[in-house]
């Protein structure tokens, strides 16, 4: 699964960069939850259901642009940002990716379970992907690291200042940073290039951060709420995730719940 993840994530991240100039890719389609559907982003979700559907193996989709497709008795459920970083994608911004995540279905239990995953960088190289056996970038396995500096990356609105306020004062000689793809700033920071991510409007989706929250995950980081609870990501349908604090420093984590 993981080799066939990562070719998938190449060919569709492949697919984006050589259509990114043509004219008519932001044409608005429709609007949902807040946000804006874009050509691109529908023709990348096309692309990507095509290659899952040819692949031999039984999906259902749960994807940023469509309804839920959920077939019965599927031994997977692909959970699919087809363009994260949309906005940097129209405007020239090199900040975007393609996202899957991989649930399998635990007969025993008779409930899905995280299993894989990619995360595609669209203008850069990289490919980040995840198994039980760990994550990888571009194919290969790395470690946990410490953070290299104290890069913050935040997104809030503007009522909820008292919060953020109450987030900084933890924080010393902080620097930051607002790029636009929820997947890679939380990768930044789970490979250690960044401190601190956090995203607390009410905004995120499912969609959003399932693939990059796995691979956070194979490395120790657990993704979580401002309450310390961990990160749930619905299986039904496109949902909200309201809140969301990525960092590999545990001591701080338990300074803002304290």
């Amino acid at each position: 699964m993981l080799d066939f993840l990562n070719k998938v994530g190449e060919e569709a991240s492949k697919y984006l960069f050589e259509i990114h100039d043509k004219k008519g890719i932001d044409e608005i389609l429709g609007y949902h939850q807040g946000d804006t559907t874009r050509k691109a982003d529908k023709l990348s979700e096309d692309y990507i259901f095509d290659l899952l559907s040819h692949s031999g193996y039984s999906f259902s989709f749960i994807s940023e642009e469509s309804e839920p497709k959920i077939k019965e008795n599927s031994e997977y459920i692909a959970v699919i940002d087809p363009l994260d970083g949309s906005t940097n994608y129209i405007t020239g911004i090199p900040w975007s990716s393609v996202s899957i995540a991989v649930f399998k279905k635990n007969n025993e239990r008779k409930e899905y379970e995280q299993y894989a995953g990619v995360v595609a960088e669209v203008f850069g190289k990289n490919i980040y992907s995840y198994d039980h056996t760990g994550s990888y970038i571009n194919k290969k396995k790395i470690e946990r690291k410490n953070p290299i500096n104290n890069i913050v990356l935040p997104y809030y609105n503007k009522t909820q200042l008292d919060i953020v306020g109450k987030i900084f004062s933890k924080l010393t000689n902080f620097k930051i940073r607002n790029l636009g793809s929820s997947s890679l700033d939380m990768i930044l920071v789970c490979t250690g290039r960044a401190y601190l991510y956090f995203d607390i409007r009410e905004k995120l989706r499912n969609v959003d951060i399932a693939a990059s929250s796995g691979f956070c995950r194979e490395l120790g980081i657990e993704p979580i709420d401002l309450r310390g609870n961990k990160i749930k990501i619905s299986l039904k349908e496109v949902s909200v995730v309201p809140e969301v604090i990525v960092t590999s420093d545990e001591k701080f984590l338990k300074s803002i719940n304290d």
